[in-house]
């Protein structure tokens, strides 16, 4: 490995650290890689004589192919695909069709809604399920008792390992398979990875099922409340008005004779906490309240206060309803007060949530993050515009502004032919036109008027695409500078004694360890090369012939699929994880205490299935 190739480790280890500390969002990241690697590559151009960046580093041409991947054009035209089975209400009525059999049963209704939501995430995009099921298990938890947080991290945990079960099942088996065709390897079959994710699927559902009430807490979050009968109390910003009532009065007699607390206030940069004894009202100050949402909103009427973006509640035009901050939302990282929900789309922000406890600071001050919480009130027109947007999912009430539903049965048939033809294409070793097929079904789904252009384009995950198209750079890179084969290397040495399984297990455990704190996108486009590198070279040390060094192949390219999905000990580890991380009211030791247990089923299995089913001997 020469300067090319520690250069390239130099940028691998930047995006692992940007991607673990969130310094940057994923288009970023992505963009940022590919820019730096084609830099990097002229820079050597120029002090290096007869360097040639297109075969040792990354090139222009390279870079710029990564846009035409066609791993890339799959992965966006399933999300289309996906989108208009949601908007249609097709993947709903399966979904609430299931859990009518539930009858109440925890253990009964835990099991088939995992169940369920496996298998459709065999074919349909993660995400999109877990975004149907979050309202219905919401209104489950209301109806039945049941708390959410016994059925959110089973539900999410079921969309990732059905995602094992076929090629199209995450975007991850599209991006392994993708990335061992630029490197001269066969793609994965549709079904090929179905003989261990299947056993996989089933071992991880039943076993959720039978320990959830050891594993997971009975935990309350404010999605479920919501819409209960019960005093809910919310921490809220109010503003004192000019001709407020409240002016000059003190701060220690004005709220005692009300059902709201309040914790503190703040005038001009200052935070003035109890106790107030001595301290006025003025105009201008900003008083943090909590209280149930009469009381609050009772108040403001009463004294003439206002929320922090200065506009009112209505509540003869208004209800109140939740957004979950999307994982890779553009707006991640801008303050609340930033958002002008009021001008965009007509609704108002009350209250925020984060990691299971409303936050005590100034709410228009907190910076926001992936999986917080907010509770918002505004009329159905606002809505049904945030629904159009993927920067947000609508927790309560998201199932009512499910449209066409005359469509369903359109979108659904759709959905089985892209299905259909998948399966075709794998079994006539014709892989490379998966794509096509992708394509097909997505424009199919506009062209039938299941979804609009606009939303079609809307429901593409941009961000994640792009990337995708960095670290697809980045992976090439490691090949062509030799970074992979070091790498590599490293990995074969240490392990080789111990035998070619022992080689499996070791990348097996490398993946499913990083896909826990990074993006396993990620970590299947930077892992796979380093497992066709490492197979290469057990193949060498071993002098196998190629009959016998085929199977070892098609294991250590199974090894990395298997292992990137392995991601349910952090609730950063899948955007899954995530999505449900609020509205469940989970905390960090919740998914640490399910997810290990999980984990290590899925890797015991893998490691056993992935060479009984590619003939690799034990």
């Amino acid at each position: 490995m020469g300067l090319e190739g520690i250069l390239v480790l130099v940028v691998t280890g930047l995006l692992l650290y940007l991607l673990v500390r969130e310094k940057a969002t994923l288009d970023a990241i992505g963009l940022g890689v590919l820019i730096a690697l084609v830099a990097l590559g002229e820079i050597m151009r120029l002090v290096k004589p007869g360097f040639d960046p297109e075969e040792s580093l990354l090139g222009v041409n390279d870079a710029l192919t990564g846009f035409g991947n066609p791993a890339v054009l799959a992965i966006a035209s399933l999300y289309v695909i996906g989108e208009g089975l949601t908007r249609t209400g097709a993947v709903e009525f399966l979904a609430r069709g299931v859990m009518k059999s539930s009858a109440n049963r925890e253990r009964r209704m835990i099991l088939l809604v995992s169940l369920i939501a496996g298998l459709l995430s065999a074919f349909l995009n993660n995400t999109g399920v877990v975004v149907v099921f979050i309202p219905i298990l919401i209104g489950m938890a209301q109806k039945t008792g049941v708390a959410a947080s016994r059925l959110m991290i089973p539900m999410a945990f079921a969309s990732i390992l059905g995602g094992m079960v076929t090629l199209v099942g995450t975007s991850t088996n599209l991006l392994v398979s993708g990335t061992a065709v630029s490197l001269g390897e066969d793609p994965l079959g549709m079904f090929e990875m179905s003989p261990v994710g299947l056993p996989i699927l089933l071992a991880g559902v039943l076993f959720i099922a039978v320990f959830a009430r050891k594993l997971l807490p009975e935990r309350q979050s404010l999605s479920t409340m919501m819409a209960g009968t019960g005093e809910r109390e919310y921490v809220t910003e109010l503003t004192i008005g000019p001709k407020s009532p409240l002016l000059d009065r003190p701060y220690d007699e004005v709220f005692k004779d009300t059902r709201a607390e309040l914790l503190f206030y703040a005038r001009h940069d200052a935070m003035i906490m109890p106790p107030y004894s001595g301290h006025t009202i003025k105009q201008g100050d900003v008083i943090m309240l909590r209280g149930n949402v009469d009381t609050l909103f009772g108040l403001q009427d009463e004294f003439g206060l206002k929320l922090f973006n200065q506009s009112r509640f209505d509540p003869k035009s208004m209800q109140f309803f939740e957004l979950a901050i999307a994982p890779h939302s553009a707006i991640v990282g801008r303050t609340v007060g930033d958002l002008h929900l009021w001008r965009d789309y007509g609704a108002l922000t009350v209250a925020v949530l984060r990691d299971g406890r409303h936050i005590r600071e100034r709410a228009s001050a907190q910076v926001l993050h992936a999986g917080d919480l907010l509770l918002v009130c505004g009329d159905e027109s606002s809505q049904a515009r945030i629904r159009a947007r993927n920067d947000f999912f609508l927790l309560t009430g998201a199932h009512d502004w499910v449209v066409l539903r005359g469509k369903a049965r359109v979108a659904l048939g759709i959905a089985c032919l892209v299905m259909l033809l998948f399966s075709l294409c794998s079994l006539a070793h014709v892989g490379h036109l998966l794509p096509v097929v992708a394509l097909f079904g997505a424009l199919s789904m506009v062209a039938s008027g299941c979804l609009t252009t606009r939303k079609a384009y809307n429901a593409i995950d941009w961000p994640i695409l792009l990337f995708i198209v960095g670290t697809i750079g980045l992976g090439k890179a490691l090949d062509q500078s030799g970074a992979a084969h070091w790498l590599a290397g490293g990995l074969v040495d240490s392990l080789l004694g111990f035998g070619p399984i022992v080689v499996l297990g070791g990348l097996l455990t490398l993946c499913a360890v990083l896909t826990n704190f990074i993006s396993n996108q990620a970590v299947a486009v930077l892992l796979t090369p380093i497992a066709i590198n490492s197979a290469r070279s057990v193949s060498d040390l071993e002098q196998l012939s190629p009959a016998d060094a085929e199977p070892l192949m098609r294991a250590f390219i199974l090894a990395v699929a298997f292992g990137s999905s392995i991601s349910f000990a952090t609730p950063v580890g899948h955007q899954s994880n995530l999505m449900v991380y609020g509205p469940g009211g989970y905390k960090f030791s919740d998914y640490v205490k399910a997810g290990v247990p999980v984990s290590i089923l899925c890797l015991i299995i893998a490691y056993f299935g992935i060479p009984l089913l590619t003939g690799l001997s034990l």
